[in-house]
């Protein structure tokens, strides 16, 4: 490995801490707060050891990460701000193309849009949760191999499966009991 990507691999460690970190979060401002700093890393990450497609997808989120930590806010909660990012994912893809693998990130960074334009906690980590499967499976075969973005995604599945139970059902359980 170059020193370049030595580098680029450490950062993307950084960048898993920060995205577990996230969906330990309370609130929805907390979990895009943290998904954003991830996502600085990430983009930082993935230029360095030469993977474009999830530099650029990375960027997106990004920038959508800007937008949607102001939901509540009457022009960051326009319904148009989703369907930008989705359209955006999708342009980033086809401008990344390389082969069938560069639909993976662009499904799972279209999966993670929607769950961060989701109001709710514990609906956000339960949609962001489907987009794990998706990087998971691109950072592990893509060459060389994303090893902080194979750790956030394993990480993240087990995060959020705890952070589901500690906060999300947990809660449910308590609202029954009150009832």
């Amino acid at each position: 490995m170059m020193d370049k990507e030595i580098i680029g691999q450490i950062i993307g460690i950084i960048a898993a801490t920060l995205a577990v970190i996230s969906f330990q979060q309370k609130t929805h401002k907390y979990i895009v707060a943290f998904q954003l700093a991830a996502n600085v890393a990430f983009i930082l990450n993935f230029g360095l050891i030469g993977n474009t497609a999830g530099a650029i997808l990375n960027g997106v989120a990004l920038v959508r990460a800007l937008v949607f930590v102001n939901k509540g806010r009457k022009w960051a909660d326009n319904p148009l701000w989703l369907w930008f990012f989705c359209g955006l994912c999708i342009a980033a893809g086809w401008y990344t193309w390389t082969d069938w693998r560069t639909i993976l990130p662009t499904l799972g960074m279209i999966c993670t849009t929607v769950a961060f334009w989701i109001k709710t906690p514990m609906y956000v980590r339960m949609m962001a949760f489907t987009s794990s499967p998706l990087w998971l499976v691109y950072n592990s075969i893509s060459t060389p191999p994303a090893i902080g973005g194979i750790v956030t995604e394993v990480v993240n599945m087990i995060s959020i499966i705890i952070a589901i139970m500690r906060l999300d059902l947990k809660k449910n359980k308590v609202n029954n009991i009150q009832k």
